[in-house]
């Protein structure tokens, strides 16, 4: 598939980066991603909330951060708010973009797969997120191999990924022969890629990180939770709706 021209607009320097102007990259993205007009459809509020499990899994003292998939900026501003000093965020979406912006050192906008980042120094930033971003991508293998020479050594990597291995995803699909793509969860109509905890473990290990941290969103009836513990927790990747990952660069 053709890629699309990119446009670029300066933005306001940063400190952090003396030797190159923050850009604002645009991509005509309608065109080129139709899954973006399944997410048009969602409320306001989906694309605002400061992700609290994400910020949760940060070290402390991180000071400088790039956030994938940065939406309308607020989970920047809280990080602003906990004292990072240089914050870049990657959005597809302009009019996303444009809340976000007044919370970011540079904002780039278009798809994070295709954005070289060429102009942001190797090891220069302490942690990136990618708040249920990865699956989205058609080669998320490429972009965390490719956004590894940005962080220092024991730099950190902050994740959210959802899990194909619940247990109504199974039902559907082994006790009715349905895989209905929706608006949004895990059959998300812009998922691209699919994993369950092997596969994320994978992920991680193959493009150079180690897994240090791994908390589970889990769901189901408390029946099912408690057949889980009557068999010993081997249940428990069924009843994982999301994964959050706290990974960390490999010195390799």
């Amino acid at each position: 598939m053709s890629m699309p021209a990119k446009h670029e607009k300066t933005l306001s320097s940063n400190s952090r980066f003396p030797d190159a102007q923050s850009r604002l990259i645009e991509i005509p993205w309608e065109k080129h991603y139709p899954e973006a007009r399944y997410e048009a459809i969602r409320p306001l509020s989906y694309y605002t909330a400061v992700r609290k499990d994400v910020l949760a899994l940060i070290p402390p003292n991180v000071r400088s951060v790039m956030e994938v998939g940065c939406a309308g900026g607020k989970t920047g501003e809280a990080l602003r708010n906990r004292g990072v000093d240089t914050l870049i965020g990657i959005e597809i979406d302009p009019r996303l973009a444009s809340m976000a912006q007044k919370h970011y050192s540079q904002l780039l906008i278009g798809d994070a797969e295709e954005l070289e980042l060429a102009h942001i120094p190797s090891e220069s930033l302490d942690c990136i997120l990618y708040p249920d971003v990865l699956e989205h991508f058609r080669d998320p293998w490429a972009v965390l191999s490719r956004h590894r020479r940005l962080l220092r050594l024991g730099g950190h990597i902050v994740a959210s990924i959802p899990n194909v291995r619940y247990y109504k995803n199974v039902r559907d699909l082994v006790l009715r022969g349905r895989w209905d793509y929706a608006e949004a969860g895990i059959l998300d109509r812009g998922h691209l890629r699919f994993f369950t905890w092997k596969s994320v473990e994978t992920l991680f290990e193959s493009t150079g990180y180690r897994i240090l941290s791994l908390q589970s969103n889990m769901r189901g009836s408390n029946l099912l939770r408690l057949v889980n513990r009557m068999m010993l927790n081997q249940l428990r990747h069924f009843l994982v709706k999301q994964y959050l990952i706290l990974a960390q660069k490999k010195d390799v």
